[in-house]
C-alpha cells in the first residue's frame, strides 16, 4: 500500500473496524464445521478496497453516517461470494497467500458457501431500509453472475474483441465499484449529478482495477499478490494485453495467439506469449489504458463537485501501481 493510501486508510481506520465487526457478525454461523470456512472466507479480502470506497466517498463528502458502515459491509461480503466462486472456476489453489476453500474442502462446499455469503449481504442489504440500495446492489449481483457467464462462453477465443472484454470485465468487477460509490453518494444526501459522478468513477476504477489484475495475472509475483497467478492464459482468458498484441501484431502474432487459446496448448507457445507481452511493451499499454479509465473518472468527479478529490486521487493512484 503507498503511503497516500496508507494515510487514507488510517483516517477511516474507526469506521472500518465497524465493517470489520459487521462482516464477522454477519459470517457468524453456530455449526463449527461451516464457522470455520467462513472465517477463512472472511479473510479473502485483502486490502478491503471496496468498503474503503465506500468510506473514503462519505469522507470527501462530509458525511459519517452509521449506514455506510453497513453499505460498505454489504459490498465486500459480495465481493468474498464471488472470491469462493472465482476459486472453483479457475482451480486456484492460493487467495491472500492461504489455502483456497475450494482447495482444502472441495468445489462442492465451496460454491454452496459462497451462496451462504451471498444470501447473507442481500440479508444485512434488507436491514439497510434503502429501497435504491437495494435494488442497485441487487442488480450488481445479477451483472457479476452474467459477466462470469460470458467471460465463460468466450474462453478459449482468440478472437475476442475489445468491446466483448469490456462488457466481461464491467460486469464482473466494475459494476460492484460503481455500485458501492454511488450509493455511498446517494447514502450522504449528495445530488443526482454527484451521485452519477461517483458512480462512474467507481466503473471507471473497477476497470482500471481489473486491467491491472490481468496483467499481473501475467508478469506478478504470487507472494507479492498473495494468490494464485497464470490461471488466465492457462484457462483460456484472453484479457487485454493478449488483445493489444493481437491487433498490433503481424499474421505471426495472430498464429500465436491462436495457438496460446486453442485446446491443445503447448508450454512452449504459452511462454513465448508471456515474453511477448512484458517485452514488447503490451503490459505497459494494458496500464496506460487503465490510468486513462482513472483519469476519466476523475475528471468527471471534479467537474461534478467542483473541487479536487485528494482520497478519490490517492485510491485511483495505488489501483494503479498494485505491484505492476
Amino acid at each position: 500500500m503507498n503511503a497516500a493510501l496508507a494515510l487514507l486508510y488510517q483516517s477511516i481506520a474507526p469506521r472500518l473496524a465497524l465493517v470489520e465487526r459487521e462482516i464477522a457478525e454477519t459470517l457468524d454461523c453456530p455449526q463449527p464445521e461451516i464457522a470455520s470456512l467462513l472465517e477463512v472466507s472472511g479473510r479473502y479480502g485483502g486490502k478491503r478496497m471496496r468498503p474503503a470506497l465506500v468510506l473514503l466517498v462519505a469522507s470527501e463528502l462530509g458525511c459519517a453516517d452509521e449506514r455506510h458502515v453497513r453499505l460498505a459491509a454489504v459490498t465486500e461480503l459480495i465481493h468474498l461470494a464471488t472470491l469462493v466462486h472465482d476459486d472453483v472456476i479457475d482451480e486456484a489453489d492460493l487467495r491472500r497467500n492461504v489455502q483456497t476453500v475450494n482447495a482444502a474442502n472441495g468445489n462442492y462446499e465451496a460454491v454452496l458457501l459462497g451462496d451462504i455469503i451471498f444470501a447473507r449481504a442481500i440479508h444485512l442489504l434488507a436491514r439497510l431500509g434503502d429501497r435504491r440500495a437495494l435494488l442497485v446492489l441487487t442488480r450488481a449481483v445479477s451483472t457479476l453472475c452474467e459477466g462470469e457467464i460470458l467471460q465463460n462462453r468466450h474462453r478459449r477465443d482468440p478472437e475476442l474483441t475489445e468491446s466483448t472484454y469490456y462488457s466481461v470485465i464491467g460486469g464482473k468487477t466494475a459494476e460492484l465499484y460503481a455500485a458501492g460509490a454511488g450509493l455511498a453518494a446517494h447514502v450522504a444526501a449528495a445530488s443526482e449529478g454527484v451521485v452519477e459522478a461517483f458512480s462512474l468513477f467507481g466503473e471507471k476504477l473497477g476497470l482500471a482495477f481489473q486491467i491491472i489484475d490481468d496483467c499481473l495475472d501475467i508478469t506478478g509475483d504470487e507472494r507479492e499478490v498473495g494468490k494464485s497467478l497464470g490461471t488466465d492464459l492457462r484457462n483460456g482468458k484472453v484479457t487485454l494485453p493478449v488483445i493489444l498484441l493481437r491487433e498490433a501484431g503481424g499474421p505471426a502474432e495472430r498464429a500465436l495467439v491462436r495457438r496460446v487459446f486453442s485446446a491443445d496448448c503447448d508450454a512452449a507457445s504459452s511462454a513465448e506469449l508471456r515474453r511477448r507481452l512484458v517485452e514488447d511493451g503490451f503490459i505497459r499499454a494494458a496500464a496506460k489504458v487503465a490510468r486513462a479509465h482513472v483519469d476519466e473518472g476523475l475528471a468527471a468527479l471534479q467537474r461534478a463537485v467542483g473541487r479536487p478529490l485528494p482520497a478519490m486521487e490517492a485510491i485511483g493512484q495505488y489501483v494503479l501501481e498494485r505491484s505492476l
